[in-house]
């Protein structure tokens, strides 16, 4: 029997079409309308016609939600003017029509090419992400690719109400590259994949609780993790952003001059290192307990 493509392994269409009902997506901004990237075409560099970034309105279980996707395999999902304004739009419309929006996040970050105008694309889709969180409209972003969420999609992701990250999901303020760039191979070597992993991995993330739900890589659980979220919002107050700070701050504490990542997992309640390694997402979240 042949097996079908694992969620990771799909392009950004894909991915829609196996999360949503059937027949239920209604992409904006599509292909045909020709809305591109002004800087890349002055710099000679190929576009993409949707700028590397798919939009629209769905369903899931017959509930409405707004929805995007990244496409990793143009320019790394990287943020550029329209790409970040076709997110903005999408959060805004979500808090005006209080319908929940979910971002399949497949991102380096800001798009260089761009420079501040992809930084300033991002802080406005974080200041609508926050328009749709003081209206307690769900935002949710997925994180499921080996590109990740790095950069400014990184600080975007903590932004939402919930995560859902596989295994295959990286989240970091940093990517590995950038790290090993500025402290050197010894202290961070990015080729090492079982290092990367450890370090920035879905499995790490959910431990510390960056991430809400681990799922295996599978269109069908990350649909139902989504579905068990949609209905829900985290608390946007002063008291809710203060607990999170002194989370935080605890952790910086306890982990802050630790290089060994299984030390991290060890401190945090995981007692079978190994066993945890080669345990699914969900076994793992079973066996972990984030430290209880």
């Amino acid at each position: 029997m042949t097996r079908g493509p694992l969620f990771h392994e799909q392009t950004a269409r894909q991915r829609i079409a196996a999360l949503v009902d059937p027949g239920s997506f209604d992409e904006l901004l599509a292909p045909p309308e020709r809305i591109t990237s002004p800087y890349l075409a002055q710099l000679g560099i190929p576009v993409s016609f949707d700028d590397g970034v798919v939009i629209g309105r769905a369903k899931i279980g017959g509930r409405k939600i707004y929805l995007a996707a990244q496409v990793g395999q143009f320019v790394g999902g990287a943020v550029g003017e329209i790409h970040g304004a076709k997110l903005t739009g999408l959060f805004k419309a979500a808090a005006r029509d209080r319908i929940p929006c979910v971002i399949i996040i497949e991102s380096g970050g800001v798009r260089l090419h761009e420079g501040s105008a992809g930084e300033i694309a991002i802080a406005e889709t974080m200041r609508a992400i926050f328009e749709c969180r003081a209206l307690k409209v769900p935002t949710l972003a997925v994180i499921c690719s080996d590109i990740g969420a790095y950069g400014g999609m990184g600080i975007l992701s903590t932004c939402c109400d919930f995560r859902v990250m596989t295994e295959h999901g990286r989240l970091g303020i940093s990517g590995p590259i950038v790290i090993e760039k500025w402290m050197g191979k010894k202290a961070y070597d990015s080729s090492n994949r079982a290092l990367v992993w450890k370090t920035s991995g879905g499995k790490t993330k959910y431990l510390l609780g960056d991430a809400d739900a681990l799922v295996h890589d599978d269109a069908g659980e990350i649909r139902d993790a989504i579905a068990r979220l949609l209905g829900k919002s985290s608390p946007m107050s002063l008291k809710a952003v203060k607990a999170r700070q002194a989370e935080l701050a605890k952790r910086l504490k306890r982990f802050g001059q630790t290089q060994d990542a299984d030390a991290v997992w060890k401190g945090m309640g995981v007692r079978d290192i190994e066993a945890a390694s080669l345990a699914s997402g969900p076994e793992f979240a079973a066996m972990a307990k984030r430290g209880k």
